[in-house]
């Protein structure tokens, strides 16, 4: 059955047949075959439009659906490659070593420290604890520091990943006027509520080579991207030299 005609193109209900679910009433499919007529029509109208406006370089698309036809084949294959062969193990004597030669790609953008901050209520127990152990960096001290956190304190963070300074700072903010801080330095203060502790154990600053732990990961995403390549690479070359030997590539020659 013909439905709608633009400009001598033809909709039948046979096009559109499949988009109409057949648990909906009738009411409600005639409803739904309209909107698709107007659809189509619309489309159609503005293909036409297109036709007559557009320079005939520009209409030539056929081209351009060709071309990322075969990159999205080229694309999937070459995924599905990887996810099957492509070994992403990278050991930690490779990362240490890409590390150790390539440290100058490696320049922190800001200061960067290992601290441990603490924050209590005014009336915790035991507060001489804290204040005999925040300074401490043995591994005993940590241990019975980190056990009276876990009890007492509303925030802390002893642990040993790197932070950036400007996020301490933010911490600072409003509660201590510290625009400086170094390796060694130790800050004690109150508000109202709560008494604050922070010991920069180490300090790097702006400039300086990131430490190793901070750019772990990033260097074995890069190794992982490089087997990539280097993968992809081989996997087409050997495809072409293959090609060329069972002459299904032959080059004229002039």
């Amino acid at each position: 059955k013909l439905l709608v005609t633009v400009y001598g193109d033809k909709l039948y209900f046979s096009d559109i047949k499949d988009l109409i679910p057949t648990e909906s009433s009738s009411e409600d499919s005639l409803m739904l075959v309209q909107k698709l007529c107007e659809k189509w029509a619309k489309e159609q109208l503005l293909v036409q439009k297109a036709k007559i406006n557009l320079p005939l370089n520009l209409q030539d698309v056929q081209s351009q659906v060709d071309s990322y036809e075969k990159s999205l084949l080229i694309y999937s294959y070459q995924k599905e490659l990887l996810n099957q062969k492509l070994d992403t193990l990278v050991d930690d004597d490779e990362i240490e070593s890409y590390y150790e030669k390539n440290k100058q790609n490696f320049v922190l953008s800001g200061a960067v420290v290992k601290v441990n901050y603490i924050k209590l209520k005014k009336e915790v127990p035991y507060l001489w604890k804290v204040q005999h152990l925040f300074k401490k960096e043995d591994e005993e001290s940590r241990l019975l520091l980190e056990d009276y956190c876990y009890q007492f304190a509303d925030d802390y963070y002893i642990d040993d990943s790197w932070l950036r300074v400007d996020d301490i700072l933010k911490i600072l903010k409003d509660k201590y006027n510290s625009r400086k801080l170094y390796e060694g330095k130790s800050i004690e203060f109150s508000d109202i509520d709560n008494y604050y502790f922070l010991y920069v154990k180490k300090y790097l600053s702006k400039g300086s080579v990131s430490p190793f732990e901070m750019v772990r990961n990033q260097i074995n995403s890069i190794i992982i991207n490089r087997r990539k390549i280097d993968f992809l690479k081989n996997v087409e070359m050997d495809l072409y030299q293959n090609a060329l030997s069972k002459n299904y590539v032959r080059y004229e020659k002039n």
